[in-house]
């Protein structure tokens, strides 16, 4: 069942960039309405644990902290959506396991060796190529790939927030502080920007809506179900299925280009991540 519900998981993250794309408005009113929707689903759920709430009052700020992360994450993300491919995108943001493996290592306190260091220089070789192609177009690209990269660092912090905190407290309700703290800093924003809520088309509400049920819920939902399930580095090896998907899906849909770089890139990349999980993999797998 576990590896079934990774499988719909890495599905539902392989379609954010698609669906921004698609939605057509601006990062704040997309941030939030996809979040507050997600809070409504859970917030008969959170309510029915709330004595949990109140046991875990002490890791409020950490949750907050970790929402706050995450809001970060989806902001540079959904920039870069509208500032290089949905290819380079999903590449540069693939390098988030690495970013985790690092600050598991000065967070947790778990080991950093030769394996660490070869992911290390695997992946930023891969970013080097990817960066250095968008160079070559004359920069084009080359601030939404940054982005992107920043996107997967606030994203590693999401992971390691939400792996320390949900030590002791739900996913239900780790999630619904955690998108409800998110929420508030896109309405927050959007409105010093004096930026639109509402008048959007059908099409921008239907990719808000399966952001919300099926990225939000589905992806990011089950994925930090499954902190608990898997080790983490299992988790973000399974996700570098996401930036072939979402390549795929982009060049169908909006007739972007692949190219031998690109693929150059993502085995680079992807080296590097399994080089990371590979002392941890025959126990995670046993465990599954």
């Amino acid at each position: 069942m576990r590896p079934f519900l990774l499988g719909i998981a890495v599905f539902c993250l392989s379609l954010p960039a698609l669906l921004i794309r698609g939605a057509r408005a601006p990062i704040e009113a997309i941030g939030f309405w996809r979040l507050i929707l997600a809070c409504a689903v859970l917030a008969p759920w959170a309510w029915r644990r709330r004595k949990a709430w109140r046991a875990s009052a002490p890791a409020l700020g950490s949750i907050a902290l970790a929402g706050t992360l995450f809001f970060l994450h989806l902001w540079t993300f959904t920039w870069a959506v509208s500032h290089t491919t949905v290819a380079n995108l999903m590449l540069a943001f693939s390098t988030h396991p690495v970013w985790t493996g690092l600050g598991a290592w000065l967070l947790f306190k778990e080991p950093l060796g030769r394996r660490e260091l070869t992911a290390l220089v695997l992946a930023g070789a891969g970013v080097a190529i990817l960066f250095g192609g968008s160079m070559s177009l004359g920069g084009a690209g080359l601030a939404g790939d940054l982005s992107a990269l920043l996107s997967a660092l606030f994203f590693s912090g999401w992971v390691l927030a939400g792996r320390r905190v949900r030590r002791g407290l739900d996913t239900v309700s780790f999630l619904f502080v955690a998108y409800a703290t998110a929420a508030l800093l896109f309405f927050a924003a959007g409105t010093a920007r004096g930026g639109a809520w509402t008048g959007y088309p059908l099409s921008t509400w239907a990719a808000l809506a399966t952001l919300a049920f099926a990225v939000s819920l589905g992806g990011h939902g089950l994925f930090t179900y499954l902190l608990n399930k898997y080790d983490v580095l299992v988790l973000s090896c399974a996700k570098l299925v996401e930036p072939v998907l979402a390549a795929a899906g982009a060049a169908w849909l909006y007739r972007e280009p692949l190219s031998a770089r690109l693929g150059a890139a993502f085995v680079l990349i992807a080296a590097g991540v399994l080089v990371l999980m590979r002392p941890r993999s025959r126990a995670s797998l046993t465990a599954s």
